[in-house]
């Protein structure tokens, strides 16, 4: 059998109902709730914070594109609307970390046991 003949390894589908996918999404989502729950903390202070700052870093690298978007809506929104918008983005950013985490915890788990298999 060519490699022609079959699927490349890497574009196989995430593997559904996996308990590494699940931990390390939970995991993650965990997290991000807490830095969430700072940042919302930050905002009611008026500042830039710690929670801010961990927001931003785990929900890179979209965190970085949504700062430019956030420069380009600055001079069209009100500060308080231009504040919901960037918390909604921030929290969908994190979904899709949370997503990412999860498809890649799930192939390592598929990779491993394969491996397991394998070996026996």
């Amino acid at each position: 059998m060519s490699t022609d003949d079959r699927t490349h390894e890497s574009l196989a589908p995430t593997p559904e109902r996996s308990r590494w996918g699940r931990n390390a999404a939970a995991g993650y989502g965990g997290v991000a709730a807490v830095a969430f729950a700072f940042t919302l903390r930050d905002l009611a202070a008026g500042r830039s914070g710690t929670g801010t700052w961990a927001v931003s870093v785990l929900t890179a690298p979209w965190s970085v594109l949504l700062a430019n978007v956030a420069r380009m809506l600055a001079g069209r929104l009100t500060p308080g609307a231009l504040r919901a918008l960037g918390l909604a983005l921030v929290l969908l950013s994190a979904l899709l970390n949370a997503r990412i985490l999860y498809g890649m915890a799930a192939r390592a788990e598929r990779d491993v046991r394969a491996a397991r298999a394998g070996r026996r």
